[in-house]
């Protein structure tokens, strides 16, 4: 079994791909309608009417509506963050329109995905952190493998729990790490002012899914 990379050198690897201006200005487009949705929540929050309007019961129904319509967007957008990356890893790099075009072709598949590990991770939580811990590294690899190898639901949660046998420690630790890394980066753009930072974070969405996708490749070429 092969040496897997250390946490801090997967997340600088990441780092150089996403900083070349080229990849930055590929990825901050392809995250663009969740940074835009963020501006306008950011926006609309300095509006004195509108953020009074919002304690209201009628201002309750809308937030409850833009939450559903920001919780869809953001699903739709990490899938073609993870479409963009993949092709990317692989010496392509499909156009926006490509990329958008195949995400809507997977999005309600993807989305029921991400509905089914959201479960299982609440469960996880309900049954005490444990069972949280276990749910979340066994299952970490399984929107990868839906787009890498077009697996099913049931398919891609099994696989990605294969994958993390004899590896459960290893794997867990350099989640925590990424983990860790993207909060405090959370934290560092929250000094910028006016709540900025909240949507370059948005917009640099791809940073922090590339370590774990690189993790993941790893672990997958071993197998």
């Amino acid at each position: 079994m092969n040496q897997l990379t250390s946490p801090v050198n997967l997340i600088k690897k990441s780092w150089n791909i996403f900083s070349k201006k080229e990849n930055l200005i590929y990825f901050v487009k392809i995250y663009l309608p969740l940074g835009i949705l963020a501006f306008l929540s950011l926006f609309f929050s300095y509006i004195p009417a509108l953020y009074n309007y919002a304690g209201s019961a009628s201002g309750n129904w809308i937030q409850f509506i833009y939450g559903l319509l920001f919780v869809l967007v953001a699903t739709f957008v990490n899938l073609a963050g993870i479409i963009a990356i993949s092709g990317m890893l692989k010496g392509e790099k499909p156009g926006i329109q490509a990329v958008y075009n195949k995400t809507r072709s997977k999005y309600f598949r993807f989305l029921l995905l991400t509905i089914v590990i959201g479960l299982i991770l609440a469960l996880g939580l309900v049954l005490l952190i444990i069972p949280f811990i276990l749910f979340a590294t066994w299952f970490a690899f399984s929107k990868y493998l839906f787009v890498e190898k077009g697996l099913g639901i049931k398919a891609a949660l099994t696989e990605s729990k294969n994958m993390v046998k004899g590896k459960f420690w290893k794997i867990l630790g350099r989640l925590t790490v990424f983990a860790l890394f993207s909060t405090l980066s959370q934290m560092v753009l929250s000094f910028l002012p006016y709540g900025v930072g909240s949507v370059v974070f948005d917009l640099f969405g791809a940073l922090f899914i590339l370590p774990q996708f690189l993790l993941f490749k790893e672990v997958a070429s071993e197998k």
